[in-house]
């Protein structure tokens, strides 16, 4: 089956993963966290993944900073330092939301790139 095929979803925070999968199954894709050729399998409650989700927080905060940057302020609704201060406050939960539901992948990433071999726990003995 062709990717052209396939209905676009997106993203919503409450969507089911499984049926997501199920989904992917049946158009012959792999599902999501699947082990495929040199690829580890993720483990999703060892510390490396945990501070894989930090580093794509970080990386989401910038992100969402830049696009707030991008932003002009008409000053009709300007509310000074304070509103800046909740701004920022507001995206770092946004960015740590988006982190921990995996839908930018890059956590995955990280977690397979530090941990190539499948160490226990998630912690590369250095001997891999």
């Amino acid at each position: 089956m062709e990717l052209a095929n396939i209905q676009y979803q997106p993203y919503l925070p409450n969507r089911d993963l499984l049926k997501a999968d199920r989904l992917r199954a049946t158009s012959g894709l792999p599902a999501a966290g699947a082990k495929g050729p040199g690829q580890t399998r993720v483990d999703r409650s060892s510390k490396l993944y945990k501070v894989s989700q930090e580093f794509e927080a970080i990386f989401i905060k910038q992100m969402l900073n830049v696009m707030r940057k991008s932003v002009s302020k008409t000053g009709l609704m300007d509310g000074g330092m304070a509103e800046e201060i909740f701004e920022d406050m507001l995206y770092d939960e946004y960015a740590q939301k988006m982190a921990k539901t995996g839908s930018f992948g890059i956590a995955d990433m990280i977690y397979r790139q530090l941990n190539p071999g499948g160490a226990p726990n998630g912690i590369p003995t250095g001997t891999e």
